[in-house]
């Protein structure tokens, strides 16, 4: 069986983990299909919405350590290691790129990569049993996947330090305390909540969404003067196309949109 299974419903495009067994740890197997996985948005005009999600008990629990102590003694073992996280930092960036949001539904353990990618997917839901931690010091290691980039945008740079330097584990409600994920929910009513927000989006204006990923997370790097061009620009792209003028007539003639591009 793939290590990453996908399905495509009424726009909503879901990615799933699926190495149970090994609490879905990321190895070269996965890291390609998820790759293949990921860039297939890209060119799928179908897709809206993209909901990550792990198989079985658990969202992600990092990186497959199994590999990592069988590289311990190899020669080459920086070499494949710089081969690994440039793969992986690759699919970070394409995931953040992608002109679609992405929910992360987080059930079990998010840990090591997992909180990586937790941190930065655009919304994330997780089950009152979800439970989030950095643990790479655990390991000797410093962090990748861009935790240490997500983390102090998302949760300030005080709490950043304390969840990357203690590796303390971090309850659903305590993540949301700290703005890590957006909220959490009975574990048996996670996926209807996800599919409540992922729903909603797909039948959103497509462009609208899209430029407003793009500028949310532009943001950060932006000072306010180039922020505002670019909201600008964006936003006479959105006026200039069908949607608008759909979503202006709906609101005056008090009925829903009904978006279709």
């Amino acid at each position: 069986m793939s290590p990453v299974q996908t399905s495509l419903q009424d726009g909503i495009f879901t990615i799933c983990l699926s190495r149970p067994k090994q609490f879905n740890a990321l190895n070269w197997d996965m890291l390609n299909h998820l790759k293949v996985a990921v860039n297939s948005v890209q060119s799928n005009s179908e897709v809206r919405c993209v909901v990550l999600e792990g198989q079985g008990d658990n969202f992600m629990a990092g990186g497959d350590i199994g590999y990592f102590y069988e590289l311990l003694d190899d020669d080459e073992k920086e070499h494949k290691f710089n081969e690994l996280i440039t793969e992986v930092h690759l699919l970070v960036e394409n995931l953040a790129e992608l002109p679609v949001p992405v929910i992360a539904k987080i059930r079990g353990a998010a840990a090591g990569f997992g909180i990586s990618l937790v941190a930065g997917c655009d919304l994330a839901i997780g089950a009152n049993n979800s439970f989030y931690t950095s643990a790479y010091n655990m390991l000797g290691v410093s962090p990748d996947g861009g935790s240490t980039y997500y983390l102090p945008r998302t949760v300030g740079m005080k709490k950043a330090m304390e969840i990357v330097l203690t590796s303390k584990r971090y309850s659903a409600q305590e993540a949301v305390d700290m703005g890590l994920i957006n909220e959490a929910v009975a574990s048996e009513n996670l996926d209807e909540s996800v599919n409540k927000i992922a729903s909603f989006i797909a039948k959103s204006a497509k462009t609208a969404v899209s430029n407003a990923k793009y500028l949310i997370r532009q943001s950060m790097e932006n000072d306010l003067h180039i922020q505002l061009k670019a909201e600008q620009e964006r936003f006479l792209e959105c006026a200039n196309h069908a949607d608008f003028a759909q979503g202006v007539r709906a609101f005056v003639e008090k009925r829903t949109p009904n978006f279709e591009t």
